[in-house]
């Protein structure tokens, strides 16, 4: 027995029982997949006795941190799950303008640490209370700020990484060593600089397939393919991550607008204010709240260490919007207030994830589309046209400043029809916005559900580039199989 043979060699617990096996079956996706087996690894290490011993036997190991991705990433179809949450969770390192940590550790939990300091990681998911790290550098997580500060891919500065066959690895930025893999990997990108180049959207985020444009863009940055990635190339055992200072000064300002299209066509004026955050919620969401507003709200964000800077920013922004429709709805200066304003749209997902009733749900598949910001009234007319044109109920928020709406669809999904519904609205959504220079996702990343787009994404020739990628990590498939390139062989451990 595999799970005898591995708990033999790992220091940390080796789950094979009925009930676990069924716990770790599920995540925030729709998807429930078993594993054969979970391994809660206690080190790096361990992780690398684990992943040789899997090696050996052929067995497919699928990276796990706290289970909130949302299109099945963290599922294992019959292979083997490793728990990072549970051991691998600590801080290492805190520096002026960086933090080691391990991968298992909790966005919220490391915020209060940076906080204690004075700095924190911009990066700000909505499920930052009890996503986990590895799984942030996994999809490239972005967030509520996102706008002002970047993506997750922004931050990573080094790796230490555990390969498919337990060895160990390395790559990270400027006087930071790469291993050899990492070597082979600069020659191939460098071979294919051109294509590269010319086929990435020209959007501020994209969690699409490996971000190989992200690896080369600022000359040779090993450690970007892993962000995205989905744990298909490499493990990670630690993170180098860049920090900043926390701002001085932050202001918030909430805006009501009639609807949702009056709202995102605002997007624009607004941005010319620098804003570091820009929200929305619409009536579809809003509706979930106890005496809730009406129309559709934006959550537009200030900060710096200069107050008079950001109090003009600010003071832009509402001149612009005394031309409009808009009103301000609300306005808050101190932490706590915004801290309570901004709980509303983070528990967004929440909410609607309740509507959930049997077997009609909220889905997600359109739900992290990104265009560029001038582009989203176009945009968001598109897919209230395709909502429709199927007769389908809907949920719609997101970060516009970056150009990314959330949406779902409520479909029944014990039925085919419905099902094939959501399928074709689905390439009609995609094709649009490819079209427009935009990704089909921006944030969420491709786990099961997305992953059979990614070539109407890129074109078969980064598709191919895609494939050449992984079977120089990982050859054999045994990291994460069927996510980011597809894999249809089913093994049985």
């Amino acid at each position: 027995m595999i799970s005898e043979g591995l708990a033999r060699i790992a220091k940390g617990e080796v789950l094979s029982d009925e009930w676990n096996r069924r716990v770790y079956s599920m995540d925030a996706s729709h998807y429930e997949i078993r594993p054969a087996l979970v391994a809660c690894p206690k080190d790096a290490g361990d992780v690398q006795a684990i992943c040789n011993y899997a090696f050996s036997k052929k067995v497919p190991v699928t990276g796990r941190g706290a289970g909130t991705g949302l299109l099945g990433q963290s599922l294992s179809d019959g292979g083997l799950v490793l728990d990072f949450a549970k051991h691998m969770n600590r801080v290492l390192e805190v520096g002026d303008d960086y933090v080691v940590v391990e991968p298992g550790i909790v966005k919220g939990v490391l915020d209060k640490e940076l906080k204690k300091r004075d700095k924190f990681l911009p990066p700000d998911p909505a499920s930052s209370n009890y996503c986990t790290i590895g799984g942030m550098i996994a999809d490239n997580s972005s967030g509520v700020h996102c706008l002002g500060y970047g993506n997750t891919i922004d931050f990573v500065e080094a790796l230490d990484l555990v390969y498919a066959d337990g060895s160990a690895g390395h790559a990270g930025k400027g006087s930071y060593y790469f291993d050899a893999r990492m070597e082979r990997l600069k020659r191939l990108l460098g071979q294919s600089a051109e294509i590269i180049n010319s086929s990435y959207p020209k959007v501020s985020k994209n969690s699409c397939g490996y971000r190989l444009d992200a690896a080369i863009k600022h000359g040779f940055e090993p450690h970007k393919v892993i962000a995205a990635s989905e744990g298909t190339l490499a493990l990670v055992a630690s993170a180098r991550l860049r920090i900043l200072d926390l701002p001085q000064h932050r202001f918030l300002l909430v805006l009501g607008f009639e609807d949702l299209l009056a709202a995102v066509r605002a997007v624009p004026a607004i941005l010319e204010s620098s804003p570091v955050a820009l929200e929305m919620l619409d009536a579809t969401v809003l509706a979930l709240e106890k005496n809730a507003e009406t129309g559709c709200l934006l959550y537009v964000e200030f900060a710096g260490d200069n107050r008079a800077n950001v109090e003009a920013q600010m003071a832009r922004c509402r001149d612009r919007m005394a031309t409009t429709s808009a009103r301000v709805v609300e306005y808050a200066t101190d932490e706590q207030s915004m801290a309570r304003i901004w709980a509303a749209r983070k528990g967004a997902l929440g909410n609607i994830m309740k509507m959930t009733v049997g077997s009609r749900k909220p889905i997600g598949l359109v739900e992290d589309t990104v265009v560029r910001p001038e582009m989203l009234a176009a945009h968001t007319e598109n897919l209230l046209a395709a909502y429709r044109d199927n007769k389908l109920d809907y949920v719609m928020y997101g970060h516009v400043g970056d150009g990314n709406i959330h949406t779902r669809p409520l479909v029944d999904t014990s039925s085919k029809s419905e099902s094939e519904m959501i399928s074709a609205l689905a390439a009609r959504v995609f094709a649009q916005v490819i079209a427009s220079g935009g990704t089909i996702t921006g944030e969420h990343g491709d786990g099961l559900a997305r992953v059979g787009y990614i070539e109407q994404m890129y074109g078969k020739k980064m598709t191919a580039l895609f494939k050449t990628v992984k079977e120089l990590f990982d050859p054999g498939y045994l990291l994460n199989p069927a996510k980011k390139v597809p894999f249809k062989n089913k093994r049985d451990v």
